[in-house]
């Protein structure tokens, strides 16, 4: 079988298995998972010939965000802005201070880091960090960590917190 059907049917595998798990985001989380298992296993590098594939999934994605929007109450969203504002420059200044830490200790350069510790889009950041001339595979490996361990962690603390607090309202 070719590698590349391989990774395809080990992702929607992963996804048919993390949906039917119940797991919050388990479609994204066990496709992700499995299908860069099976990747690694095979030793497959970056594919250069996905083009239309990344035009796809960032229209899908856009598509889920703007169907799943509720703007009911957007006469509130302006009180808002603000806050939102202050919160995109404080992550900015402390992106760019995780970089600068991240290139010294790994030894790695600035922009590659940056591209590394920024928040954001997988396929966003790949495609822009190969465009500005930063390690693409060291950019992916940092950001597909970082959501893994946001989509696992983040239910899982959720659900301690509604359980602890459900606790303390019974009593």
């Amino acid at each position: 079988m070719n590698p590349n059907m391989m990774v395809l049917v080990a992702v929607i595998g992963g996804s048919a298995l993390g949906y039917k798990s119940g797991f919050p985001a388990g479609a994204m989380v066990g496709g992700l998972v499995l299908g860069l298992v099976v990747k690694g296993i095979l030793h497959l590098g970056l594919d250069t010939k996905i083009d239309f594939l990344s035009y796809a999934s960032q229209a899908m994605v856009a598509y889920v965000l703007v169907r799943g929007s509720d703007f009911s109450s957007i006469k509130e969203l302006p009180q808002y802005l603000p806050a939102a504002i202050g919160y995109s420059l404080s992550l900015l200044v402390f992106t760019l201070g995780l970089a600068y830490v991240f290139s010294k200790i790994c030894k790695m350069d600035f922009i590659t880091s940056l591209f590394a510790t920024t928040p954001g889009g997988l396929t966003g950041i790949a495609v822009v960090a190969v465009d500005i001339g930063a390690n693409p595979a060291i950019s992916v490996l940092f950001n597909i960590c970082r959501i893994v361990t946001v989509l696992v962690a983040v239910p899982i603390i959720v659900n301690i917190i509604v359980k602890r607090d459900r606790k303390s309202t019974r009593l």
